[in-house]
């Protein structure tokens, strides 16, 4: 890859980005999104403003799982009223591996980077297509605490600025 940056997750966004491949081996996480940011302050960034950069993979090094939680949901009538409620729910170990092999389908929402017992931490939002309705879907927080992380790109596409309009 032609753009290479270590140690800088925080220097790249993945809101809205698609899920592309994901694959937990050892103790290294790779995921590779469509949509990607680089943000302004990256050290790969030579254009000082935000840029997509198409296709990017983000490496996470000695990495491990802390736990995936599928998000509950409240349902409400037209008047404002709770008729049920689905609280979150641990997604258990045995069912890891099938919920991670949906994210390849999903988007992320958000990530939220931190600490956790002294190591970097990232939680990924990621709303995943259900499987018997596409349309609509469940989701997923995945949290992992890492050593190191690596992101490598191809390419500059635009600049976010204005993107929207």
């Amino acid at each position: 890859m032609k753009f290479h940056c270590k140690n800088e997750l925080s220097l790249l966004s993945f809101d809205e980005a698609v899920v592309k491949e994901f694959k937990i081996e050892k103790d290294t996480i790779q995921m590779q999104f469509s949509g990607g940011v680089v943000k302004a302050d990256n050290s790969q960034n030579g254009r000082f403003q935000d840029m997509f950069c198409g296709e990017i993979t983000l490496w996470l090094h000695q990495a491990k799982l802390v736990k995936i939680v599928k998000e509950g949901m409240k349902y409400y009538d037209a008047d404002g009223n709770l008729q049920r409620e689905i609280p979150d729910e641990d997604v258990p170990e045995p069912a890891v591996e099938s919920v991670v092999s949906r994210f390849e389908k999903g988007t992320v929402f958000t990530v939220v980077l931190g600490e956790i017992d002294g190591r970097k931490s990232a939680e990924f939002g990621i709303d995943v297509p259900q499987e018997e309705d596409e349309e609509e879907v469940d989701t997923y927080w995945f949290c992992v605490v890492f050593e190191k992380s690596e992101a490598s790109w191809d390419r500059y596409c635009s600049p976010t600025e204005g993107a929207d309009s």
